[in-house]
């Protein structure tokens, strides 16, 4: 109830989509964690060739035992306590099954094959199973040799007939030893007397027979291969095993992790578009925080830059807007690219003839004189306590002519924080746009320092800078949550740390485009510098 109330309050941007789903998700997140299902499937695969290599082969061979339960018509038999014919024909058979894996079993099969290891030992590597729907009782031995295998299995067939042969004979040499007593002390014409010589006979006869419902049914022969490891097998299952581990693996930590790591991640959360992808730019962007100034840019990147001009342009236009644009960039962490994105923004808008100021609202960390290379006597927090005029304070990037204007970050300690609270601030924006068509500010991230919300208030758009790898999608929540708060609908995304993709292939396109259109935009500075900023 709590969430679809959040829902109702919260802007439309900021309602999360509907997730992608179906194959081409699944595809995304193990083609950007390849490397991690990769070393996991190699080492499974490393471990099943390791174990393939230490392991004994294993060899089975099995020997059939065949339960022939007595008929009930059997007057002799039936009087014995052996296996007879029943309802249900299993049962016989698995009792057989288990009468054969006795101690005293193993003890005469251990007898049979001169070992020296123990019955219990010995036990271990026979198992004994009904066969299904059949009167068969399989014996499986298992061996370090084919031999081996066969004469154990051999072995312990004839142990379980020898030790039922015994029981059996046992049993019929107390029932015969009972009747021979009962036999001598009948008198020679005592009528019942034919009848007990005729059972002590039929019991003197079973003495030299077997168990008639237990014998061995087939020899176990040698196999002609192990059973065990099957290297097929075992390196198949290894790598459907390594496989499913490191997909899983992969999508775990794509759920656990708190970074931004795929463009549809923000599309998933935010109906905001894309304004540009900007390459990864090796160190500046990859590592290093200082910010990256034009003249350091790949062709690929610069061209990115322009791409964010153009939409920024074209939003303009899109909206029927007639006066000057202020437009601040801002992010939700340090070393995210903000402040190489606003630099290059404003460059870009400069050297296409559109008349830009650059304001340093970055007043803790600023960085974008040393960037460029420039210094200035006052700035930001001279101009807002009017200690000195917007005019006065501007000061040129010579290497990007007149059409920019800097204004930089003076004011490192105090209350920084209370700077842009006046109501200097206002006039601050207002005198920028009198004086440029575009007035691009550098904040600082507004989730880490709040000091430049009183100023994003005031401007026309806000640009959000996400960088792949880096951004905390949890503090780039916090940012669209506070940015909502205020009414603030940011105009989208700088996405930077993108691959580079198919624009690599076109170096050279971008290099000789950037020389020509850096001669064009040298002569139209030349042209339109003497009229640039006056104040009329």
């Amino acid at each position: 109830m709590i969430a679809a109330e959040e829902n109702q309050l919260s802007p439309a941007w900021m309602q999360p989509t509907e997730e992608e789903v179906g194959l081409s998700r699944y595809v995304g997140v193990l083609r950007e964690r390849w490397l991690l299902v990769a070393i996991v499937t190699t080492l499974t695969l490393a471990g099943a060739i390791l174990y393939l290599a230490t392991t004994e082969d294993v060899y089975e061979a099995e020997a059939n035992l065949l339960v022939t339960p007595t008929s009930d018509t059997d007057p002799f038999l039936s009087s014995l306590p052996i296996p007879r014919e029943s309802s249900d024909p299993t049962r016989d058979v698995e009792t057989a099954a288990r009468l054969a894996t006795t101690l005293e079993i193993a003890e005469r099969a251990r007898e049979t094959l001169g070992v020296r290891i123990s019955p219990e030992a010995l036990l271990d590597d026979i198992s004994v199973e009904p066969v299904a729907e059949s009167n068969l009782v399989e014996i499986t031995a298992e061996g370090s040799s084919a031999d081996e295998a066969a004469n154990i299995a051999n072995a312990f067939a004839s142990a379980a007939v020898a030790q039922r042969t015994a029981d059996f004979q046992e049993i019929v040499g107390e029932i015969r030893s009972r009747l021979q007593a009962e036999l001598e002390i009948l008198e020679p014409g005592d009528p019942a007397r034919p009848a007990v010589e005729a059972a002590v006979a039929r019991y003197q006869t079973l003495l030299q027979a077997e168990d008639p419902t237990i014998r061995a049914e087939t020899e176990a022969a040698p196999p002609t291969s192990p059973s065990w490891p099957r290297p097929l097998l075992t390196l198949v299952g290894a790598l459907l095993a390594g496989l499913i581990l490191g997909g899983s693996t992969a999508f775990a930590l794509q759920t656990l992790d708190p970074r931004l790591r795929r463009e549809d991640q923000l599309r998933s959360r935010f109906g905001l578009p894309i304004l540009t992808r900007v390459p990864q730019e090796g160190g500046a962007l990859g590592t290093k925080p200082t910010p990256l100034a034009p003249g350091t840019l790949s062709p690929a990147t610069g061209e990115s830059y322009r791409t964010l001009r153009a939409n920024l342009i074209a939003a303009r236009r899109r909206h029927g807007e007639r006066g000057s644009e202020a437009v601040m960039v801002t992010g939700s962490g340090i070393s995210e690219g903000k402040t190489t994105t606003a630099i290059n923004l404003a460059t870009s808008l400069a050297l296409a003839g559109k008349r830009t100021i650059l304001i340093e609202a970055d007043l803790r960390r600023p960085a974008i004189g040393s960037t460029l290379g420039i210094k200035a006597e006052s700035g930001v927090a001279s101009v807002l306590l009017g200690s000195t005029s917007l005019e006065e304070t501007l000061v040129s990037a010579v290497q990007f002519g007149e059409n920019l204007k800097l204004l930089l970050a003076d004011h490192q300690g105090g209350w920084i924080a209370e700077l842009f609270s006046l109501d200097s601030t206002e006039r601050l924006i207002e005198e920028a746009k009198r004086l440029a068509e575009y007035v691009i500010v550098d904040s600082p991230p507004l989730t880490a320092v709040i000091d430049t919300l009183p100023l994003a208030l005031r401007v026309d758009d806000v640009i959000v800078v996400c960088r792949l790898e880096r951004t905390r999608l949890d503090k780039l929540r916090q940012l669209a949550e506070l940015l909502a708060t205020n009414q603030i609908k940011p105009l989208g995304f700088a996405l930077i740390g993108t691959s580079r993709g198919e624009r690599s292939g076109y170096h050279s396109y971008y290099q000789d485009r950037d020389q020509n259109r850096g001669r064009r935009d040298r002569r139209r500075e030349t042209e339109a510098a003497p009229t640039a900023y006056s104040s009329g």
